[in-house]
Protein backbone atom coordinates (compact mmCIF):
# COMPACT_ATOMS: atom_id res chain seq x y z
CA UNK A 1 0.00 0.00 0.00
CA UNK A 2 1.88 3.71 -0.80
CA UNK A 3 1.17 6.16 1.38
CA UNK A 4 -1.32 7.44 -1.26
CA UNK A 5 -3.84 4.85 -0.82
CA UNK A 6 -3.65 6.32 3.47
CA UNK A 7 -4.68 10.13 2.29
CA UNK A 8 -8.11 9.02 4.25
CA UNK A 9 -6.67 8.58 7.26
CA UNK A 10 -4.79 11.53 6.68
CA UNK A 11 -4.31 13.59 10.28
CA UNK A 12 -5.08 17.04 10.62
CA UNK A 13 -1.43 17.50 10.42
CA UNK A 14 -1.70 15.73 7.06
CA UNK A 15 0.28 13.09 8.06
CA UNK A 16 -0.60 9.15 7.90
CA UNK A 17 0.03 6.41 10.02
CA UNK A 18 3.52 4.66 8.52
CA UNK A 19 2.96 1.88 6.20
CA UNK A 20 5.14 -0.07 5.13
CA UNK A 21 6.70 -4.19 4.87
CA UNK A 22 4.97 -6.38 7.89
CA UNK A 23 6.76 -6.32 11.42
CA UNK A 24 6.66 -9.24 13.85
CA UNK A 25 4.07 -8.18 16.83
CA UNK A 26 5.25 -5.81 19.44
CA UNK A 27 8.25 -5.10 17.70
CA UNK A 28 9.61 -1.54 18.58
CA UNK A 29 9.04 0.97 16.17
CA UNK A 30 11.86 2.96 15.10
CA UNK A 31 11.79 5.82 18.20
CA UNK A 32 11.21 3.10 20.53
CA UNK A 33 8.11 1.97 22.35
CA UNK A 34 5.49 0.01 21.53
CA UNK A 35 3.84 -0.51 18.48
CA UNK A 36 0.43 -1.60 17.14
CA UNK A 37 -0.10 -3.24 13.30
CA UNK A 38 -2.55 -3.49 11.35
CA UNK A 39 -2.71 -5.93 8.36
CA UNK A 40 -4.80 -6.24 5.54
CA UNK A 41 -5.67 -9.42 3.12
CA UNK A 42 -3.43 -7.65 0.79
CA UNK A 43 -0.32 -7.82 2.94
CA UNK A 44 0.10 -4.35 3.25
CA UNK A 45 0.36 -2.84 6.82
CA UNK A 46 -0.56 0.36 8.77
CA UNK A 47 1.42 0.89 12.10
CA UNK A 48 1.83 3.63 14.55
CA UNK A 49 2.97 4.48 18.18
CA UNK A 50 1.65 2.39 20.77
CA UNK A 51 1.64 4.36 24.49
CA UNK A 52 2.96 2.10 27.30
CA UNK A 53 -0.36 3.42 29.32
CA UNK A 54 -2.57 1.85 26.31
CA UNK A 55 -4.14 -1.23 28.17
CA UNK A 56 -5.07 -2.64 24.99
CA UNK A 57 -3.31 -2.94 22.03
CA UNK A 58 -5.58 -2.71 18.49
CA UNK A 59 -3.22 -4.77 16.63
CA UNK A 60 -5.37 -6.90 13.71
CA UNK A 61 -4.70 -9.22 11.04
CA UNK A 62 -6.92 -10.22 7.92
CA UNK A 63 -8.51 -6.97 7.59
CA UNK A 64 -9.94 -5.95 4.13
CA UNK A 65 -8.41 -2.95 3.25
CA UNK A 66 -11.90 -0.80 2.06
CA UNK A 67 -12.37 -1.03 6.24
CA UNK A 68 -8.29 0.03 6.76
CA UNK A 69 -9.82 3.88 7.05
CA UNK A 70 -12.42 2.87 9.35
CA UNK A 71 -10.67 1.13 11.81
CA UNK A 72 -8.16 3.58 11.99
CA UNK A 73 -10.72 6.58 12.65
CA UNK A 74 -11.93 4.16 15.05
CA UNK A 75 -9.06 3.45 17.05
CA UNK A 76 -8.14 4.69 20.84
CA UNK A 77 -5.60 4.32 22.87
CA UNK A 78 -7.04 4.06 26.44
CA UNK A 79 -6.58 3.82 30.76
CA UNK A 80 -9.37 3.06 33.18
CA UNK A 81 -9.65 4.12 36.43
CA UNK A 82 -12.58 2.71 38.84
CA UNK A 83 -14.72 5.51 40.20
CA UNK A 84 -16.67 5.69 43.04
CA UNK A 85 -19.99 3.08 43.91
CA UNK A 86 -22.54 5.56 45.51
CA UNK A 87 -26.11 4.86 46.42
CA UNK A 88 -27.91 6.25 43.78
CA UNK A 89 -31.57 6.26 42.82
CA UNK A 90 -33.23 6.54 39.02
CA UNK A 91 -36.87 7.61 38.41
CA UNK A 92 -38.16 6.72 41.72
CA UNK A 93 -36.17 3.52 42.61
CA UNK A 94 -34.43 3.08 45.73
CA UNK A 95 -30.76 3.84 46.10
CA UNK A 96 -28.65 0.97 44.41
CA UNK A 97 -24.61 0.98 44.40
CA UNK A 98 -24.07 2.53 41.52
CA UNK A 99 -20.25 3.31 39.82
CA UNK A 100 -19.92 6.92 39.31
CA UNK A 101 -17.48 9.43 38.25
CA UNK A 102 -15.25 6.43 36.28
CA UNK A 103 -12.34 8.07 34.61
CA UNK A 104 -10.48 6.87 31.84
CA UNK A 105 -7.39 8.26 29.61
CA UNK A 106 -8.04 8.25 25.91
CA UNK A 107 -6.44 9.38 22.93
CA UNK A 108 -7.82 8.42 19.25
CA UNK A 109 -4.92 9.74 17.30
CA UNK A 110 -6.67 9.52 13.79
CA UNK A 111 -10.20 10.63 14.14
CA UNK A 112 -11.93 12.99 12.23
CA UNK A 113 -13.66 16.12 13.29
CA UNK A 114 -13.39 18.09 16.59
CA UNK A 115 -12.17 15.77 19.23
CA UNK A 116 -8.54 16.03 20.28
CA UNK A 117 -5.32 13.62 18.56
CA UNK A 118 -3.95 13.84 21.78
CA UNK A 119 -4.20 12.20 25.28
CA UNK A 120 -7.11 13.25 27.72
CA UNK A 121 -9.18 12.52 30.65
CA UNK A 122 -13.38 11.74 30.40
CA UNK A 123 -15.06 11.15 33.29
CA UNK A 124 -18.51 9.08 32.67
CA UNK A 125 -21.03 10.92 35.19
CA UNK A 126 -24.35 9.22 35.95
CA UNK A 127 -27.38 10.86 34.39
CA UNK A 128 -30.60 11.81 35.94
CA UNK A 129 -29.29 9.54 39.87
CA UNK A 130 -30.04 11.24 42.79
CA UNK A 131 -29.06 10.45 46.32
CA UNK A 132 -32.41 10.69 48.27
CA UNK A 133 -32.87 11.73 51.88
CA UNK A 134 -29.10 11.39 53.21
CA UNK A 135 -28.87 11.59 57.13
CA UNK A 136 -25.72 13.63 58.41
CA UNK A 137 -23.83 10.38 58.18
CA UNK A 138 -24.58 9.42 55.02
CA UNK A 139 -23.90 13.03 53.56
CA UNK A 140 -20.71 12.97 55.68
CA UNK A 141 -20.00 9.34 53.50
CA UNK A 142 -20.60 10.60 50.34
CA UNK A 143 -18.15 13.72 51.04
CA UNK A 144 -15.64 11.29 51.96
CA UNK A 145 -16.07 9.73 48.80
CA UNK A 146 -15.94 12.10 46.91
CA UNK A 147 -12.76 13.69 48.30
CA UNK A 148 -11.47 9.87 47.95
CA UNK A 149 -12.42 10.37 44.41
CA UNK A 150 -10.74 13.80 44.12
CA UNK A 151 -7.70 12.75 45.71
CA UNK A 152 -7.39 9.69 42.89
CA UNK A 153 -8.10 12.46 40.08
CA UNK A 154 -5.24 14.84 41.56
CA UNK A 155 -2.60 12.18 42.78
CA UNK A 156 -3.02 9.51 40.06
CA UNK A 157 -5.28 10.24 36.96
CA UNK A 158 -3.37 13.89 36.60
CA UNK A 159 -0.12 12.92 36.90
CA UNK A 160 -0.43 9.55 34.50
CA UNK A 161 -2.07 12.24 32.21
CA UNK A 162 0.65 15.00 31.96
CA UNK A 163 3.17 11.76 31.35
CA UNK A 164 0.51 10.50 28.97
CA UNK A 165 0.55 13.85 27.25
CA UNK A 166 4.27 14.71 27.22
CA UNK A 167 5.13 11.51 25.78
CA UNK A 168 2.55 11.64 22.67
CA UNK A 169 4.08 14.99 22.26
CA UNK A 170 7.35 14.10 22.28
CA UNK A 171 6.64 11.41 19.70
CA UNK A 172 4.44 13.26 17.12
CA UNK A 173 6.53 16.64 16.96
CA UNK A 174 6.93 17.64 13.75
Amino acid sequence: MSSSNAADSRTRDGSVPALGPEKRPGEAAETGGRTWRITTTCGCTASGYLPDWAEADPSETGVLLEELPTLLADMNHWARFLGQRLPVACDGEEGQETEVFRTSIDCNPYVGGPLPRMPVVNIKIVGNYWMHALSPPALAEVAAKLRAHAALLDDEVRPRLVAAREDWLGRHAT
